[in-house]
């Protein structure tokens, strides 16, 4: 369960958010996904979230007990066909993932615009496009490409945070590589945080992640992260 004793007023403005760690006072996906009419059902160790159709589904795991072939995967989300059907992406976000980026991606997946045509379906569930569709926000921010054999890496200016595109699924329906979203420390590289998501995800999905990912807005906070994280710009609340 998401803590609703909120410290009031953050202390600090920190930037980049995705070096900003945890905040208990930030906008969650628990805020998110019950303001879009999602159904949360608790339980001890998890809560279930479900869209009002069914076919969206996202779980909170609340401890950081390893999850199996996830390690300490905090948020699982899935969309389907129908109730009953297969799942057809899957997206994972580990512990320790900026509050801000884990909402702005439920965010997207929360939104009940239909697609482009009647045909399409849900947004939710168009078919995934070309990668660099998602990744446009990444080239404006001057994150730098690198350019491989079947995927690209983009690493953030100061190279402490990449996102890896995943191959686009063939026609049947055999995808190459996950998506891969991190960030590391800046004293010796120890991976702070950590985002999967399916090949199938659809593109706009994972624009509105690289979006977040870029956002240069400070995020607040009510502590900083240590001096071994890497250089970050602090602003003093009033």
């Amino acid at each position: 369960m998401q803590n609703r004793n909120r410290p009031s007023t953050p202390r600090y403005l920190i930037s980049p958010r995705y070096l900003a760690g945890p905040d208990p006072a930030a906008v969650t996906t628990d805020d998110v996904l019950l303001a879009a009419g999602w159904k949360a059902t608790r339980e001890p160790c998890h809560t279930d979230y479900r869209d009002p159709s069914g076919q969206r589904h996202a779980r909170h795991l609340h401890s950081r007990a390893e999850h199996p072939g996830k390690p300490l995967m905090a948020w699982e989300f899935t969309a389907s066909a129908c109730p009953a059907a297969r799942v057809t992406w899957t997206a994972w976000f580990s512990h320790d993932t900026p509050p801000e980026i884990t909402a702005a991606f439920a965010a997207a997946v929360a939104d009940d615009t239909p697609g482009p045509t009647p045909e399409d379906g849900p947004r939710y569930l168009l078919l995934s496009q070309s990668p660099h569709k998602a990744t446009e926000a990444l080239a404006t921010a001057g994150w730098i490409r690198d350019i491989g054999h079947q995927d690209d890496s983009w690493y953030a200016p100061n190279e402490q945070a990449v996102v890896i595109t995943a191959t686009v699924p063939s026609t049947t329906g055999k995808g190459g590589a996950n998506w891969l979203c991190a960030a590391r420390r800046a004293a010796d590289a120890m991976v702070l945080w950590v985002a999967v998501a399916s090949p199938a995800t659809p593109t706009h999905l994972m624009a509105a992640l690289c979006r977040a990912l870029t956002d240069p807005t400070p995020v607040p906070r009510h502590s900083l992260p240590g001096p071994e994280v890497g250089a970050l710009t602090v602003t003093r609340c009033p």
